[in-house]
């Protein structure tokens, strides 16, 4: 009896996760995957799904891993056709997911609440004055790191700027004796 063969008898057929057909576009999308605690979890159907969607095996597996032993895992899914289908089917394999990360704001909005100019914003957060022009006028959209930024600020702003203090101050070399006195010398002669 050949070694396959004898795999095959003692564990059984591989499982096929390459039988579903992967969806042929969608964009990327962040998802924080929990068990529910009210359903039963299927992680073989749930890998499946996510792989479906472009996600390697390898990364499916380790994201169905981290649920089953944790209760929870995120992952960053390539290709999202529809993220309410997405969630039903996952929902009914026992998984609740949710869309991850900063849902878009005006970056307006948080400036003019916080009464301040764009170069004061701008200056008081950290950012460059025609990064913040741009996110305004349209001409570029913030990043995800940028708009869980701007999130901060609308929600904390004094945070936001406590932490940026607390760097600067790091970054400060600390006060030294006067250069032009000598080192005076502890040996004694």
């Amino acid at each position: 009896m050949s070694t396959r063969s004898s795999l095959l008898a003692e564990f059984g057929p591989r499982v096929l996760i390459r039988d579903a057909n992967p969806v042929p576009d969608g964009s990327a999308e962040r998802l924080s995957l929990k068990r529910r605690p009210d359903a039963l979890l299927d992680t073989v159907a749930a890998a499946r799904l996510l792989i479906r969607r472009h996600l390697p095996p390898k990364a499916a597996h380790a994201v169905m891993t981290e649920l089953f032993d944790v209760g929870e895992a995120y992952v960053e899914v390539p290709k999202v056709e529809n993220l309410g289908r997405l969630q039903a089917e996952l929902g009914a394999v026992g998984i609740e997911a949710r869309r991850h990360g900063p849902d878009p704001i005006s970056v307006r909005a948080v400036r003019e609440a916080l009464h301040l100019s764009q170069a004061q914003f701008a200056l008081r957060f950290g950012l460059e004055e025609a990064t913040v022009k741009n996110w305004e006028q349209g001409k570029s959209k913030p990043n995800a790191t940028a708009m869980t930024l701007i999130w901060t600020i609308h929600r904390h702003p004094e945070a936001v700027v406590d932490a940026l203090a607390a760097e600067a101050a790091r970054a400060e070399p600390a006060p030294a004796d006067d250069p032009c006195r000598p080192a005076r010398s502890t040996d004694r002669d």
